[in-house]
């Protein structure tokens, strides 16, 4: 019985891991094109050619939405089956982040311009929190933990509440 649940821990990880990177792919492939097409065609005012982190903004709420979503799921789906273990799922969420943040790490060894652009452009997503400091080891450690504490906090939460609405529904049965 515990080989079955290290594996389907193992496999829950995995898939979090890929989703994680897709998404984030994802949003920064959409954040630079439709992002900018249509929010920036329906709001002109905000100016969002000339306002990259602003788009970049744009760009990290939809993986943040889609992983808070994803969590919150995973987290109701867990709570109904009896298989909720928050530190697999904190463990999983920390080696997301080391993996998706890894990169950032050989961007000073780098001698291409051309490759150094496009590992900071998997950052660009954190290019709003450059706010705080230009660097990208820095925005992109900050973008990456933000949204990890999302996950987790969602996890949480929805914990929680379908943990108060799976018992006042048995209490009415």
């Amino acid at each position: 019985m515990e080989e079955r649940d290290s594996l389907r821990t193992m496999l829950y990880g995995w898939a979090r891991f890929g989703l994680f990177w897709l998404i984030n792919i994802f949003a920064m492939i959409v954040g630079r094109t439709a992002i900018l097409g249509i929010i920036g065609t329906a709001f002109p005012k905000l100016a969002l050619y000339d306002r990259p982190e602003l788009l970049s903004f744009f760009s990290w709420l939809i993986p943040a939405w889609l992983l808070t979503w994803l969590f919150w799921d995973d987290a109701k789906r867990h709570t109904a089956y009896g298989r909720y273990d928050p530190v697999a799922v904190t463990i999983i969420l920390l080696l997301i982040g080391i993996v998706y943040y890894a990169p950032v790490f050989i961007l000073n060894a780098m001698e291409d311009r051309k490759v150094v652009a496009t590992v900071e452009s998997f950052y660009f997503t954190s290019f709003w929190l450059s706010a705080i400091d230009d660097d990208p080891q820095v925005y992109g450690l900050i973008g990456s933990v933000l949204q990890i504490l999302l996950c987790l906090g969602s996890y949480t939460v929805a914990h929680r509440y379908y943990l108060k609405k799976f018992a006042e529904e048995e209490d009415e049965d």
